[in-house]
């Protein structure tokens, strides 16, 4: 089994969150709760373990801030470095010239992807996509994914829990073609419309993970999900927000070929994992 989406922080976010409120609007709204659950590399090794994920992509966090971005990705390779056959880190950037130098920077020291990156994905409108181009194309460049949060325009709210329509999106997708983008939580749904030829036709490199699936959708989510982008569908628990074994309760629907495809055939097909 291989996580798409996880998420860890470093000592001093995990035991100082407060310091970090003002330095960050988004970090604020979503663990300003101080029942917003936080973990650190052992502890996402230890779940991993337990409940039999093989590796694990553990994703950055949209920091507006450069040195606690910088220090962020430090700690993500550096958990490749001592788990290099569990850990898959994905580094995050802030939108600017010295934001890129920090991709650049993270991309060059073996960061297998680019995210959970949030281009305006949290407030009411994309950041123009002018501003986006350059990174997008270091990540082509470099060959790996980029992992955009993007959560469904309705239903009801949480902290978070941004605007931005699904059109958005689709100029998105259809500026980036190329780029491989992985759709975080199902891509606010998304995938539905990919049943329209046209939409169909531009999203061969578009993915989508499961992440915080069971908050948000019926367990027939996974089977609707699958009959439409099957060989693109990545599991994803969005840990500590979730546990794997949450997932899999609802996955009992899909046939066993479909679940090895969903928990790890199509991820590794994604990040080109050999072994």
């Amino acid at each position: 089994m291989i996580d798409f989406h996880t998420h860890i922080f470093s000592p001093s976010v995990r035991e100082e969150r407060e310091r970090f409120f003002a330095r960050n609007r988004i970090f604020h709204s979503i663990y300003a709760d101080p029942k917003a659950k936080m973990v650190g590399l052992e502890e996402l090794i230890e779940v991993m373990d337990r409940e039999g994920v093989e590796r694990a992509v553990v994703c950055g966090f949209p920091w507006e801030d450069l040195e606690v971005c910088q220090r962020e990705n430090d700690y993500l390779l550096e958990a490749m470095v001592r788990y290099p056959r569990r850990v898959l880190p994905f580094v995050t950037f802030p939108w600017g010239k010295e934001g890129l130098e920090e991709l650049e920077r993270a991309l060059g020291a073996g960061a297998r992807g680019v995210g959970e990156i949030a281009p305006g994905t949290y407030e009411e409108r994309l950041i123009p996509l002018e501003e986006m181009k350059e990174a997008f194309s270091m990540a082509q460049e470099a060959g790996v994914p980029v992992l955009i949060h993007y959560n469904e325009p309705l239903g009801h709210d949480y902290p978070g829990k941004g605007k931005v329509g699904l059109r958005e999106i689709e100029v998105l997708i259809r500026t980036f073609q190329g780029v491989d983008i992985v759709l975080a939580h199902l891509g606010g749904g998304f995938f539905f419309y990919e049943l329209m030829p046209e939409i169909k036709e531009i999203c061969s490199r578009v993915w989508y993970d499961t992440a915080a699936a069971p908050f948000l959708y019926d367990r027939k989510i996974y089977r609707i999900a699958f009959q439409v982008v099957g060989e693109r569908l990545l599991f994803g628990s969005d840990y500590p927000l979730l546990s794997p074994s949450r997932y899999l309760r609802d996955m009992e629907g899909l046939g066993e070929g479909e679940k090895e495809a969903l928990l790890e055939a199509n991820a590794k097909k994604l990040l080109r994992l050999t072994d």
